[in-house]
């Protein structure tokens, strides 16, 4: 009987010790969804904090930036979408920064998904959509993807971040 009882406590346990590591194995993880006439775009990312930083400013011309922390970030559209006036097919992506010049700054999809968000192969690179930079009311400290919508069939992808304010528009 006493067996049983140590034997559930380990149980009970090892199972707590397992949801509170995969919570912050996560870590600041965010999510932006839209659900538009046509269908749903979903953006899975990581939330890092400039912490003093000026991170955009920091990237290098013809530097990747993989738009988050930890796992690299991911967009899903349910069906084809249009970002920017470029066709984008329905299914998953990774989404990366491409910075072009100062204050010019591209959107890249790739077709690898899953990976660590610092392995970017760019012979996957599928579809790149030009951004709109303008510079933010106020301060973000932690880095935030929007989805606005614009009715009946698009939306607006806005990225957050210190004074800086990066956007597209899509539509499905």
């Amino acid at each position: 009987m006493v067996l049983r009882k140590v034997l559930a406590w380990l149980g009970i346990t090892l199972l707590a010790t397992i949801a509170v590591i995969s919570v912050l194995a996560q870590g600041n993880r965010g999510k932006a969804q839209l659900d538009v006439q046509s269908g749903t775009v979903t953006v899975d990312y990581g939330r890092p904090s400039l912490n003093g930083r000026d991170m955009l400013s920091e990237l290098m011309v013809g530097d990747y930036w993989r738009m988050g922390t930890n796992e690299v970030t991911v967009i899903t559209v349910s069906a084809d979408a249009y970002f920017g006036g470029t066709k984008v097919p329905k299914g998953s992506y990774s989404l990366w920064l491409l910075k072009r010049g100062v204050d010019n700054y591209v959107l890249v999809f790739n077709s690898q998904t899953g990976q660590w968000g610092t392995e970017h192969d760019p012979s996957k690179d599928l579809y790149k959509v030009s951004l709109m930079k303008e510079e933010a009311s106020s301060p973000v400290e932690t880095f935030t993807i929007e989805l606005k919508p614009v009715p009946p069939k698009g939306g607006i992808l806005q990225m957050s971040w210190g004074n800086a304010k990066l956007t597209t528009t899509f539509r499905m």
